[in-house]
């Protein structure tokens, strides 16, 4: 591609898609908008789920009842803050950092790509297993919350262990 073009590209694109520093980045984006679309698909099977408990377990509320009981929003209340749990992970996701100097992405090419490839592939898989356990799920009492709380957890390590390792690459 001649360099014109090749510039009038790179300004409209915000990134340098045609060189590996380029591809780099733009394939670090491109991990985490997946990781946050699992773990969005995810949330949003939550939320239906909550909505769907609401309409068919939770009474209309009464003057001798004006609160529904313990037990029927325990479900609830347990996915919510699995739905917190969730978004909390997939903004960290988002958040995390890319080296912007140019130095830093030649060491990462040159000897880490392996490592953040596995950071990365560790990412897409337990936010994939997250929308997994969640769209197989048909009712909130059926929810493996302590699994999926696992997967979140396995998440929030790479998350740190990838930061700690661009960190050390810097």
């Amino acid at each position: 591609m001649s360099e014109p073009v090749a510039g009038k590209l790179r300004s409209l694109l915000g990134s340098d898609v045609y060189t590996d520093k380029g591809r780099l980045r733009s394939d670090d984006l491109l991990v985490r908008e997946r990781v946050r679309h699992g773990l969005g698909d995810a949330t949003a099977r939550l939320r239906e789920l909550i909505s769907r408990w609401r309409a068919d377990r939770v009474p209309p509320s009464t003057r001798e009842q004006p609160f529904p009981p313990a037990e029927v929003m325990e479900p609830i209340r347990r996915a919510e803050r699995l739905c917190r749990a969730i978004d909390e992970v997939s903004t960290a996701v988002g958040g995390q950092s890319f080296p912007s100097q140019d130095r830093v992405w030649d060491r990462v090419r040159k000897v880490g790509v392996d490592e953040l490839l596995q950071f990365d592939w560790t990412l897409v898989g337990e936010s994939d297993a997250v929308a997994a356990a969640t769209a197989e799920c048909r009712a909130l009492d059926q929810l493996d919350i302590g699994a999926i709380e696992e997967r979140l957890r396995q998440l929030r390590e790479t998350i740190t262990d990838r930061r700690r390792y661009l960190e050390i690459q810097a």
